[in-house]
């Protein structure tokens, strides 16, 4: 709002009034006679509000008046204290483990199928069959070779580590020794693994766990035993059945393959809990709600599979649900990689930041899992497979936060900010008194203390610049915290103010510089004094901190050549003023003001550039003062405007005009008041001599 508005130029509407009055359409055709008429052409009167918005002013108990005026200095927004540094974090995962179908083979070696090895003692013994009969001793037997196929499960596994229980049941009448057993590939005969059984007695199982590490196993495989022997029955007949058995029984488990082609039970490949921190500086949050950014999710597979995918956030919670996405991602081509990308918006999202634990703070956890489902098809994986993950936080915004602010110190400016109270006065002016404060109003729930490191007044106009100095400015302020209710809206806020007046500061001569800037930095410190509120700091992102500068100026000053400005459009161009050829304005003035004032109109073309001044006695004088420096009567000037037909057409053609007063108060050099019932009163009158027809 300016300071100086000119609602009314009196003598400027008057002059209108009087061109407007005496337009007529000229006769060029007619003779004309000249004559001269003298005719009053406006009455009016002005008080401080025509020059002072009356929003600005306040009247005091002895109708003094004041300007108060506020600008607004600075907001303090969330990101001044602290920010979500985006936590976007890059893994890249082989498969630790890949997990194969337990499976379990047996196959049976009968005594009939034996003693087909055996030579005579062999068809001896199955000549019995029925029969109680005393088995010999025997040596050196080996059983037929017999095949194990486990295509339909697999094709081939070479095995990272992996285990196989070979068992044999002696279901013979008679003890067996040194028993070897052999697991070989059909295809190219490289043995698999291969067992040794000192004693299998007989009603009796023998088990020995074959370690399979780097082993490659196909899907076609032969077993044999190769030797055993026998004690015999030791002379005792026992019955000779043929069917009785050694049950060979081969289990494999704990299967994790290097690479393997199979048919690959449901499985997690990778299954990753972990925290993660916020890094705040001194900052340290236990809650926040998010008002806008999210989670980026990029996720990348060679694997030649569908693998599905959860990542599940338990501490960020919309309406109580957490935060949990499943995406199963496509089979990678042979060579290829299958991808997905996302952004998943957080807004409204609230976030636990204590932990898994809820015992510390800027803390939350997460958890990855990446595995296959049981599909039936053969497919081919491998530990060097990999899963590629980008996830994280990205431009997260808070609407709330809560814990605690930190005890940090921040930098205010330096900032410009501009100041119109000023914008239509120059010259010299001395300020009696003036009241300043710098007014925060603080919705943030954490004390503070504030420090003025450099206010400057700067008047860009003549280049002057005051710098606020005092006690005032170089002692601390205290601005108390907010409340809430128990974590909740509404806000309280507080309001604290840092006043400078004469007292403490040079206010009245920052004010005096008439300045249209003001150059300023603060230093704003934070919980002076520690976690106070036992990490119960908040922050709500729409009531925050808020600088203001407040200033009350009592209209009591010196004004030495205080100049007050204006520039206005004008146009006249559909008027006639032809017929008036020459005469004078009267400007009369009734000045109940305590100041002279020289005034001076100016006529400008389209560029600005001043064509020509309408006055030439120009001065209004001043109002006389009593003993207590007030008003004691309105006192009497009288201007008198020549007007000749170049003024005329000079006033006709103009498109701006600019108005300039000048005020010197008097008595000179003497502080004086402005008080609310002062005014000044302009009659004009012109006196033409204009051609009549």
């Amino acid at each position: 709002m300016h300071l100086m508005k000119f609602r009314k130029y009196s003598w400027l509407i008057g002059l209108l009034l009087l061109v407007s009055i005496t337009s007529c359409k000229r006769d060029e055709d007619n003779l004309g006679w000249d004559t001269d008429i003298l005719m009053p052409l406006l009455n009016s009167s002005l008080d401080i509000t025509d020059i002072i918005s009356d929003s600005l002013l306040q009247v005091g108990a002895d109708s003094s008046l004041k300007v108060v005026y506020e600008t607004h200095l600075y907001d303090m927004s969330v990101d001044s204290l602290f920010s979500f540094y985006d936590t976007s974090v890059t893994r890249s995962y082989t498969l630790d483990s890949i997990s194969l179908l337990e499976q379990t083979i047996d196959y049976p070696v009968t005594l009939g199928q034996i003693c087909s090895n055996a030579g005579i003692l062999g068809a001896i013994i199955v000549s019995q069959n029925g029969n109680s009969f005393a088995i010999p001793a025997i040596s050196s037997l080996s059983s037929s070779v017999f095949a194990i196929d486990a295509d339909t499960l697999f094709q081939s596994m070479e095995l990272q580590t992996g285990f196989l229980d070979l068992t044999i049941y002696n279901g013979l009448p008679i003890d067996i020794t040194n028993v070897v057993f052999e697991l070989k590939n059909t295809s190219n005969s490289v043995v698999v693994a291969t067992g040794t059984f000192p004693l299998i007695a007989t009603g009796t199982t023998e088990t020995q766990t074959i370690s399979l590490a780097g082993v490659t196993i196909e899907g076609n495989m032969e077993g044999q035993i190769l030797s055993m022997s026998s004690p015999g029955s030791n002379g005792n007949a026992v019955v000779i059945d043929t069917t009785d058995a050694l049950q060979t029984t081969l289990s494999v488990y704990d299967l994790n393959p290097i690479t393997a082609t199979a048919i690959f039970p449901a499985q997690n490949l990778i299954d990753k809990a972990q925290k993660f921190k916020f890094t705040f500086e001194s900052v340290q949050l236990t809650k926040a709600r998010i008002k806008s950014g999210g989670v980026v999710m990029d996720l990348y597979s060679t694997l030649q599979d569908s693998v599905r995918f959860v990542y599940k956030l338990p501490s960020a919670t919309l309406n109580g649900v957490p935060f949990e996405i499943t995406k199963v991602l496509p089979p990678a081509a042979p060579g290829g990689v299958s991808s997905y990308n996302n952004f998943f918006d957080f807004s409204g999202y609230e976030l636990d930041l204590t932990g898994p634990n809820f015992d510390t703070v800027n803390t939350m956890f997460n958890i990855f899992q990446a595995g296959v489902d049981s599909t039936g098809l053969m497919k081919t994986l491998s530990i060097t497979d990999s899963i590629y993950s980008n996830i994280g936080f990205q431009n997260l915004r808070p609407d709330y936060v809560r814990g605690y602010l930190g005890s940090d110190t921040f930098d205010i400016g330096p900032s410009l900010t501009t100041i119109d109270l000023f914008k239509s006065i120059g010259g010299n002016i001395n300020l009696q008194d003036v009241n300043m404060s710098i007014g925060i109003e603080n919705g943030i729930g954490a004390d503070a203390r504030v420090k003025i490191v450099q206010l400057n007044a700067l008047n860009t106009n003549t280049g002057n610049s005051v710098t606020l100095s005092g006690s005032g400015v170089s002692n601390p302020f205290n601005i108390t915290r907010a409340t809430d209710q128990g974590g909740q809206p509404p806000v309280t806020v507080t309001n604290s103010t840092f006043l400078l007046n004469n007292s403490n500061s040079n206010a009245a001569a920052f004010i005096s510089n008439l300045p249209d800037e003001i150059n300023y930095s603060l230093r704003l410190e934070t919980n002076p004094n520690g976690n106070t509120s036992n990490f119960n700091d908040f922050i709500y992102a729409d009531k925050l901190m808020e600088f203001n500068l407040n200033v009350e100026i009592p209209l009591a000053f010196i004004a030495n050549g205080l100049m007050l400005t204006d520039t206005f459009d004008f146009e006249m161009s559909d008027q006639d003023l032809s017929r008036i050829k020459s005469g004078f304005l009267y400007l009369n003035a009734d000045n109940g003001f305590p100041f002279e004032a020289i005034i001076q109109l100016y006529t400008m073309n389209d560029n600005g550039s001043i064509t020509d001044s309408l006055l030439t006695y120009n001065t209004i004088a001043a109002a006389p003062v009593g003993p207590d420096f007030k008003v004691t009567e309105k006192r009497k000037s009288k201007l008198v405007i020549p007007v000749d037909q170049g003024k005329i057409d000079t006033f006709f053609g103009t498109k701006k005009m600019k108005i300039v007063a000048r005020f010197n108060t008097q008595p000179v050099n003497t502080q004086l008041k402005i008080y609310s019932d002062y005014t000044i009163d302009f009659r004009l009158a012109g006196d033409f001599t204009y051609l009549a027809h």
